[in-house]
């Protein structure tokens, strides 16, 4: 993924990978959200918080010095929010591409599939049952001769 001109590799299917993705965007999110480190500070102070929150986040994940290549020491919140969404949306995609591949190569599926078949098989012979009974009867019941 490209991220402000700097070219960054990450494999959201490594299971190692996106155990540290995903504990490092927990981090984030828990971290913005604490509200000590925002008491007596300034609006820009509070940017610069957060913009070291996210300089945090792409340090663990791509590496040390990775926020340095990107953001070039600045503070600014609004690039530092866009870079993180392009992380977040690389790893929504990877999901959606995995549910797909998951979908397609579940064991279950050829059984869902199987009992889709059986039930509608079942719907059509009921069927023809109740209208074998039907046409020899009346009220429901066989006619006796």
């Amino acid at each position: 993924m490209n991220i402000f001109g700097v070219e960054l590799e990450y494999d959201f299917f490594d299971a190692d990978q996106l155990e540290v993705y995903e504990r490092e965007n927990a981090k984030v999110a828990e971290d913005i959200k604490e509200p000590t480190q925002y008491e007596g500070k300034s609006t820009a102070d509070a940017l610069r918080i957060q913009c070291q929150i996210v300089d945090n986040f792409f340090d663990a994940v791509f590496g040390s010095g990775t926020a340095q290549k990107i953001f070039k020491g600045k503070a600014n919140i609004r690039d530092h929010m866009e870079a993180f969404g392009i992380v977040a949306q690389g790893a929504m995609s990877a999901r959606e591409e995995l549910d797909k591949i998951e979908d397609k190569y579940t064991p279950n599926r050829a059984e869902r599939r199987q009992t889709e078949r059986d039930n509608r098989q079942a719907q059509k012979q009921g069927s023809r049952n109740y209208q074998h009974y039907a046409a020899g009867s009346k009220n429901g019941k066989k006619h006796r001769h």
